[in-house]
């Protein structure tokens, strides 16, 4: 990490790209790396990888270990150099040890800062959370967000704790419902070192997230162009041109509340980044009518692109 980029507070769209599987679900890096090289074109403000939407929960931790130094070096062949979007890693795991050793990985590829919930799987008490994000905090010493979703939520008050007292801590990713009122509520706060929330939910409140005092936005990767540029008018004071971008949007992202990433990647391979929509089973079911609804919405999608394959 650069010092110029350590020293700024991060704002913006922060996308997520999808894992790309081949048609036996074994990764597909090739797709992967196109997949980056679309995200940073498409002008994401950083790279976060792996997560929810990245099917995270489905890779083995040797997957998870060759992709880390792939989206870091593919981030920054695709930036040329240029104003390198940051890339946040995900290292999330169903234990503190697991936790670690991600987190070490992470730093040794080159990440920007990591990204982790507490253990979902058997749940940790207040103090074995507290000790699971010290030790994650001090494998990466690197900026730590907390990743606060509803397979292992936490209050307000816990996240302000964990900022408080564990070193690298200092972002959070919101996304436990009412996640709006949550961001603001942590907005309020002034914690000092508390220095960005970010929404969920596939940007679908990001304008009132930001209006709440939220910093931006993680969704899945398939319209970082529409998003990045609703951000970027609502930073620009254009919130009514920011409003309507959106509004031309919200019935495509009402697709992908249906059917989660299998949604995700169903856009991503009709706008030709990725090869194929295959999952390993995350996401709802994908059938001929969600086909021809995304036929009948992509005329008027389409013309919010300002991405398109070579």
């Amino acid at each position: 990490m650069t010092t110029e980029t350590s020293k700024k507070n991060w704002r913006g769209i922060f996308t997520i790209p999808v894992t790309p599987f081949r048609d036996d679900t074994e990764l597909d890096l090739d797709s992967l790396r196109a997949e980056i090289d679309f995200c940073v074109e498409a002008g994401a403000h950083g790279i976060v990888h792996p997560v929810m939407a990245s099917e995270f929960f489905t890779l083995t931790e040797d997957e998870r270990l060759t992709m880390m130094p792939i989206v870091v070096k593919q981030t920054e062949r695709a930036a040329n150099g240029d104003n390198r979007p940051p890339v946040v890693i995900g290292v999330a795991a169903t234990s503190t040890q697991g936790a670690r050793k991600l987190a070490a990985a992470a730093r040794d590829s080159g990440a920007d800062a990591v990204i982790a919930m507490p253990p979902y799987v058997t749940k940790y008490s207040p103090d074995d959370v507290l000790r699971y994000f010290e030790e994650v905090s001090k494998a990466a010493q690197l900026p730590v967000f907390i990743q606060n979703a509803g397979v292992a939520s936490m209050n307000v008050q816990t996240l302000l704790k964990l900022i408080r007292e564990v070193e690298h801590v200092c972002y959070v990713k919101e996304e436990v419902a009412p996640a709006h009122h949550n961001i603001a509520r942590l907005a309020e706060a002034n914690e000092p070192k508390l220095k960005g929330i970010f929404g969920g939910g596939g940007g679908h409140n990001l304008i009132d997230e930001l209006r709440r005092g939220g910093s931006g936005n993680m969704p899945a990767a398939q319209y970082t162009d529409v998003l990045a540029r609703i951000f970027n008018l609502s930073e620009a004071g254009k919130e009514r041109e920011a409003r309507e971008l959106h509004m031309r949007l919200m019935p495509a992202m009402n697709r992908e509340r249906l059917a989660g990433g299998s949604s995700a990647k169903m856009v991503l391979v009709k706008r030709g980044v990725i090869k194929s929509a295959r999952t390993r089973g995350a996401g709802g079911a994908i059938d001929d009518y969600d086909r021809a609804e995304l036929d009948a919405l992509w005329p008027q999608l389409e013309e919010l692109f300002t991405w398109r394959a070579k």
